[in-house]
């Protein structure tokens, strides 16, 4: 085997690997029932050759009346490994959400440029998307489901509380945008790809999932890891290490937290995810992190990667 083919192996098995850590289900949402593999690695190799990438997230808890805390981090480490390697990105986000994603890129000393969507009024294809836009990503942003509706994980209608942003993600496509959908339950924006097992379980009064399909979906545990995930991936194919320090997640996480953003599952203000022990949202930061240092023809087997201790 040549050291292309061999490196291309090599990219395989780490993928794989992020791929098969990211899917672990410890909120026991059914996962291992409709989430879909392979499609991390063609997701980010085309990233990497992307110029202007546009990311999306923000899912509001009406317990709180304010976003949770997953999302965010996922959404701000992946647009700032982007920003790392020469990328040009935007992040789209609520002005009722501006603050949190603030508090959190300077948690990081991060620098990337906001758009913010206004209740009064839609955004435009020609106010966001440029010649250079490449991609446009969605992560754990609320998705239209069949009944035009939007639908938390329980099953409750958010749709007076969410802009709709389906209409936007299909224009891109339209325009030759490559579209990425990362989610953890099947109402996310891009996950129509799953929205049929999705649907199979779950109670049939229960319009649940996103019908919009990306050309790319990735699915996790947390949404967080989604974004952890590929950034890991692209510091592989950079070498280049672009995620923050272990460390730096929690000043991230408070930094929303102080802000506003809650636990979308306690609906409580802390600095957890999802309603799991914190050591879940580090260790498979911690995970990502660490592979972000290998290079890509560095290993022959799956039994040299980094394993969780």
């Amino acid at each position: 085997m040549n050291h292309a083919n061999q490196e291309e192996t090599n990219m395989k098995t780490i993928a794989a690997h992020i791929e098969r850590s990211i899917q672990q289900d410890p909120g026991n949402r059914g996962l291992n029932n409709w989430a879909i593999q392979q499609e991390l690695l063609p997701a980010t190799q085309s990233l990497a050759q992307g110029d202007h990438i546009i990311i999306t997230t923000g899912f509001y808890i009406l317990s709180a009346g304010v976003i949770e805390t997953d999302g965010p981090p996922g959404a701000i480490v992946l647009a700032d490994a982007l920003r790392r390697m020469g990328k040009k990105v935007t992040l789209l986000i609520d002005s009722s959400d501006a603050d949190i994603m603030r508090q959190g890129m300077d948690a990081i000393g991060s620098s990337v440029k906001v758009v913010e969507i206004h209740e009064d009024r839609d955004i435009s294809a020609k106010e966001l998307f440029t010649p250079d836009t490449t991609h446009f990503i969605a992560l754990e942003r609320p998705g239209q489901a069949s009944d035009g509706c939007y639908y938390n994980f329980r099953g409750y209608d958010l749709s007076p509380h969410i802009a709709p942003l389906d209409d936007l993600f299909i224009d891109a496509q339209s325009r030759d945008i490559m579209t990425i959908g990362i989610g953890d339950g099947g109402n996310e924006l891009g996950l129509g790809k799953v929205s049929a097992n999705v649907d199979f379980h779950m109670p049939e009064d229960r319009p649940f999932s996103c019908k919009t399909v990306a050309d790319f979906c990735i699915c996790a545990g947390v949404s967080n890891w989604g974004g952890y995930g590929m950034a890991a991936l692209l510091s592989v194919m950079a070498c280049q290490n672009l995620l923050p320090k272990p460390s730096e997640l929690a000043n991230l996480l408070d930094a929303i937290t102080e802000a506003g953003a809650v636990d979308g599952v306690t609906g409580k203000n802390t600095p957890s995810v999802d309603g799991l022990d914190e050591e879940w949202e580090h260790n498979i930061f911690f995970m990502m992190h660490e592979l972000s240092n290998t290079a890509p023809d560095a290993m022959t087997s799956e039994a040299k990667m980094y394993t969780k201790p």
